[in-house]
C-alpha cells in the first residue's frame, strides 16, 4: 500500500511540471539586445585613411523588426565611451569622449552618435571642445552638432551653437557663434601632448 502511494505522489509530481512553448513568453528584442560585450575594446579598425581604436565599459546590440516590418538593427555603448584616431604616421590626433553612445547600423542609415559630457580633442593642433551631443558621419567623413559648444584653442576660446569639422576635429566651424562673444585665453588650461610627445632630442 505504501508504494502504491509513493508512485502516485512522484508521477503527478512529475505531471505537474510539464508544460507547453504557449506557456513561455515570446522574448521582446527592442528591449532585450542580441549580443553584449562587458569592457568592450576594438583595436585598430580602418575606415578611410584613419586607424580607429574604441573602447566602452558596455556594449549592447539590438537587432529586430517592428510591427511596421522595418528593421532595426543598432549597438548601445554605456558606461563611459572613447573613441580613438590616428593618423597615416600612425600618431593618435583625435580622441572622443563621452557618457555613452549609439551606433545605427541599417544599411543606409548608418550613423554614430556621442552623447552626454562629450569630450572631442585634436591632439597634434591642441584644440579641444565639450558638447552634450556629437554626430559622426562616416560617408561624409564629418562630425557635427547642434547643441551649445565650447572651443578651445592656443588662441583662447569660442563659444554658440553648432559646428562641424572632418572626422579629425582639425577645421571646426562654429555654425551660430555668440554675437557678443570674445576670445578670451583659458589660463586654467595648459596643453602638453604627452602621447606622441618623444622627448627632447638628445646631443651625443
Amino acid at each position: 500500500m505504501k508504494k502504491t502511494i509513493l508512485i502516485f505522489i512522484v508521477i503527478g509530481a512529475l505531471a505537474s511540471c510539464k508544460g507547453t512553448d504557449a506557456d513561455i513568453p515570446p522574448i521582446d528584442f527592442s528591449v532585450t539586445p542580441v549580443q553584449t560585450v562587458e569592457n568592450m575594446v576594438a583595436r585598430r579598425f580602418q575606415w578611410a585613411n584613419l586607424t580607429y581604436d574604441m573602447r566602452a565599459g558596455r556594449m549592447d546590440r539590438y537587432d529586430y523588426t517592428d510591427t511596421s516590418d522595418i528593421q532595426h538593427t543598432y549597438e548601445i555603448y554605456s558606461g563611459g565611451f572613447e573613441m580613438l584616431g590616428y593618423s597615416a604616421d600612425g600618431l593618435l590626433e583625435t580622441q572622443i569622449n563621452a557618457d555613452g553612445a549609439r551606433h545605427n547600423t541599417v544599411t543606409g542609415q548608418e550613423q554614430w552618435l556621442a552623447y552626454g559630457n562629450v569630450h572631442i580633442q585634436n591632439l597634434i593642433k591642441g584644440e579641444h571642445s565639450f558638447t552634450d551631443t556629437l554626430y559622426w558621419d562616416r560617408d561624409r567623413q564629418m562630425i557635427y552638432t547642434d547643441c551649445f559648444i565650447q572651443m578651445y584653442s592656443p588662441e583662447g576660446l569660442m563659444q554658440g551653437y553648432g559646428m562641424e569639422s572632418n572626422e579629425k576635429a582639425d577645421n571646426a566651424i562654429i555654425r551660430h557663434p555668440f554675437d557678443s562673444y570674445g576670445i578670451d585665453r583659458d589660463s586654467t588650461y595648459f596643453y602638453f601632448d604627452s602621447v606622441n610627445f618623444v622627448g627632447p632630442l638628445q646631443r651625443f
